[in-house]
């Protein structure tokens, strides 16, 4: 069972207030708290946020600018003729020869050449 400090602390990175919160931790314990509002809210208001959880970006060589998400972006073509598409924010996706990309979507940043 996960720690009641630490889900108020993660609570709090969320940003819940305390009421929410403690409607979020009922649940998250399937509705059988191992406490009572008023001792959830005193360990609520004593933690401080939890931290961010680190990213895993994927090491990528950011050929393309993609304007419609603003973010760089690495694009493969491979001989197939499919694009795979590696975003820096770690999401893959790929384009069929059939279906390419929309005009303009990408920019190359070399060249600042919408493809």
């Amino acid at each position: 069972m996960i720690n009641a400090s630490y889900l108020a602390a993660e609570y709090k990175r969320l940003g819940y207030d305390k009421y929410y919160a403690w409607d979020k931790f009922i649940i998250d314990r399937a509705l059988k708290p191992e406490m009572n509002a008023k001792e959830f809210y005193a360990i609520f208001e004593s933690v401080t946020a939890a931290k961010e959880p680190a990213k895993n970006k994927p090491d990528i060589i950011a050929t393309h600018f993609d304007n419609l998400l603003n973010i760089n972006c690495q694009i493969i073509t491979r001989e197939n003729g499919v694009s795979e598409i590696i975003w820096e924010n770690g999401h893959t996706g790929s384009y069929p020869p059939c279906n390419p990309p929309e005009v303009g979507r990408y920019i190359l940043l070399d060249s600042n050449k919408a493809i």
